[in-house]
C-alpha cells in the first residue's frame, strides 16, 4: 500500500495531536503491507522529533503542491490520510476528493459546538461548514472513540457508519518511570514538593477547571494545584484567574508550561493524584499516561472519558465538586483502596498500544481503497473537468513562496493606504465640525468630499516608505545563508 500522510502541523511544538501522528507513523512504517509512505510536510521545517527513517519527507509549500501529486498519475497514492482538519484555506476540501481513496481523521467537534472560542460569529460559521464539508467528502473517517461518532451524527452532519474505531495509547517512554530522586528534584525546581494535585491542558470552559477549583478549597490548606497548561480564556469574569482570586485559592494554584517530557513525568509521579474533570474530550491521553505512571486518576464521567478509562479511574459526576473533593481526599490519604485502583489502572492502561492503532488505522485504509474502488463511497467525485482545472492550477507556480509573501504585502500595503485615507478624512470632517460651530446658521456649510475606494484598475498614490520590507527581508536571509555557508 503507497500512502499519503498528511502531517503538515508536525511543524509546530510538540502536542497531543502532533504526539498521535508521529506514534502512528512508527507503528504504520512497520507493518508488512505498507510499502510506501510520504509524510507531507511544510517546506524547509523540521518536525519537534525526528520521523521514522524508513518514511519518506514530502515537502510542500502550500494545498496547491498536494493537489499537484494527487492528481499526477505517477505520484498518486493509493490512499490520502488527511490527519487532522488544517481549515485553512477552501482549496484543502478537495484534497479528499482528489484522492483514489480518502480517510479524514475527526479527533472530536468540540470547537462545532462552541462559537464562544472563535473571534466572531462570521470565524465559527466557516469552521462549522468547513468541517461539516470535509466530512463528507471522504471515503472513510477515522476516529479514536466511539463517542467521537455520536459526534460526527450530531455536530458534523456525518455518517457515522463511515467512521472507523482506532483508540490511541500512550507515548512508550511513559513505561519508563523516573527515579525517585529525579522525580523529587525536577518537582522541586518546578515548584512544587509536599502534597499536590496534578491537572492538565488549556483552561478552556469545557475543561472545567472551575470545578476542581471548588473541590481545592475545601481540602487541606497544605495541598496545592499544578496545571501544566496554558491560560487562554479572557472573557472577563470567567477567566481562571478571577475565579481564583475569588474563591481565595491564589496561593495554591501554579499553571506551568514549556515543560519538558521528563518534566511531565516528574509531575505525574510526584503529584497525590490526577483530577481530569473535563467535560468534552475525543479521546483523552492523560489519563492513561498516569496509569501507566502509576498515579491514581480522578476524571469526569463524560464523553470519552468513561470508555477510555474503564475501571481504572474514579468517576465523578460531571461538574459536581463535592464528589471530586470525595474522591481526591481518598488519594491524599491513601490507603487499601488507592493501592486497588492504582493497580486496575495499570492494568487498563496496557489494553492501549500503538501497534493497535496503525493495525486499526491500515484497516480503515483498506476499507477506503475498497469503497472507492466499487463505487459505495458515500463522496461524490469531481467532474473530470473541474479536476482537470485543479491539475493545471496546481502546476503553474503561483502558490511560490516569495510570490505568497509578496501578495501579502501588497494587501498589508493596501489596507494601510485605506487607513490613510480614512484618518485624512476623519481628521478634515473634524475640522469641518468645528468651522460649522463657528458658521451662522443661515449660511450653508461646504461640502467636502468623501474619500473612496480605489478601483481595481487605479494606480495607488506612492505610499511613505513601509516600515518592513520584503526585499530587504529576502536579501537578509540570502546573505545570512551565503555567509554560513562560507564559514
Amino acid at each position: 500500500m503507497d500512502i499519503l500522510f498528511d502531517a503538515r502541523m508536525l511543524n509546530r511544538p510538540l502536542s497531543g495531536l502532533e504526539r498521535v501522528q508521529l506514534n502512528v507513523l512508527r507503528e504504520l512504517s512497520q507493518l508488512p503491507e505498507v510499502k510506501r509512505i510520504r509524510v507531507v510536510v511544510v517546506k524547509h521545517t523540521n518536525t519537534a522529533k525526528p520521523l521514522p527513517a524508513s518514511v519518506e519527507r514530502c515537502e510542500v509549500w502550500t494545498t496547491d503542491d498536494i493537489i499537484q501529486i494527487l492528481t499526477d498519475p505517477a505520484q498518486r497514492p493509493d490512499v490520502y490520510h488527511m490527519t487532522w482538519f488544517p481549515d485553512s484555506t477552501p482549496r484543502d476540501l478537495f484534497l479528499p476528493l482528489l484522492a483514489p481513496a480518502s480517510v479524514v481523521e475527526v479527533h472530536d467537534a468540540i470547537l462545532n459546538r462552541h462559537p464562544e472560542y472563535f473571534p466572531d460569529r462570521e470565524h465559527f460559521d466557516w469552521y462549522n461548514s468547513y468541517i461539516k464539508q470535509l466530512v463528507r467528502n471522504s471515503d472513510r473517517l477515522l476516529v479514536h472513540s466511539r463517542s467521537v461518532i455520536a459526534e460526527i451524527e450530531q455536530d458534523l452532519c456525518g455518517d457515522g457508519s463511515i467512521a472507523d474505531l482506532a483508540p490511541l495509547a500512550v507515548d512508550p517512554d511513559f513505561h519508563n518511570p523516573l527515579s525517585a530522586g529525579e522525580v523529587k528534584e525536577r518537582c522541586a525546581r518546578i515548584g512544587f514538593s509536599g502534597d499536590f494535585i496534578l491537572a492538565v491542558g488549556k483552561d478552556y470552559p469545557h475543561k472545567d477547571h472551575a470545578t476542581l477549583f471548588r473541590a481545592l478549597t475545601r481540602l487541606p490548606q497544605s495541598v496545592r494545584l499544578c496545571i501544566a497548561g496554558t491560560k487562554t480564556w479572557h472573557k472577563p469574569g470567567e477567566t481562571s484567574d478571577e475565579l481564583i482570586a475569588k474563591l481565595g485559592i491564589v496561593g495554591r494554584v501554579k499553571w506551568v508550561q514549556g515543560l519538558d517530557d521528563q518534566d511531565i513525568k516528574a509531575l505525574i509521579q510526584g503529584c497525590k493524584a490526577m483530577a481530569y474533570p473535563s467535560l468534552e474530550e475525543g479521546f483523552g491521553i492523560p489519563p492513561i499516561e498516569a496509569m501507566a505512571l502509576r498515579t491514581p486518576v480522578v476524571a469526569a464521567n463524560a464523553t470519552s472519558i468513561p470508555e477510555v478509562c474503564g475501571n481504572g479511574a474514579w468517576l465523578h459526576q460531571p461538574g459536581n465538586d463535592r464528589e471530586l473533593e470525595s474522591y481526591l481526599r481518598r488519594c491524599l490519604i491513601g490507603g487499601a483502596d488507592v493501592q486497588l485502583l492504582i493497580e486496575r489502572g495499570v492494568q487498563r492502561e496496557k489494553q492501549f498500544s500503538w501497534r493497535k492503532t496503525a493495525q486499526l488505522t491500515l484497516a480503515c485504509y483498506q476499507k477506503a481503497i475498497a469503497t472507492a474502488k466499487d463505487g459505495t463511497s458515500p463522496r461524490k467525485p469531481l467532474d473530470a473537468s473541474v479536476r482537470a482545472s485543479l491539475a493545471s492550477a496546481a502546476r503553474y507556480k503561483f502558490n511560490d513562496l516569495e510570490r505568497e509573501l509578496v501578495a501579502w504585502q501588497q494587501r498589508c500595503l493596501g489596507a494601510e493606504q485605506q487607513l490613510q485615507r480614512a484618518q485624512t478624512y476623519a481628521t478634515k470632517l473634524e475640522a469641518r465640525l468645528t468651522h460649522l460651530g463657528e458658521l451662522p446658521i443661515s449660511q450653508p456649510a461646504p461640502p467636502l468630499k468623501p474619500p473612496t475606494t480605489m478601483e481595481p484598475s487605479a494606480k495607488a498614490e506612492p505610499a511613505s516608505r513601509p516600515r518592513w520590507s520584503l526585499k530587504r527581508r529576502l536579501q537578509k536571509i540570502r546573505d545570512a545563508k551565503q555567509k554560513r555557508s562560507k564559514s
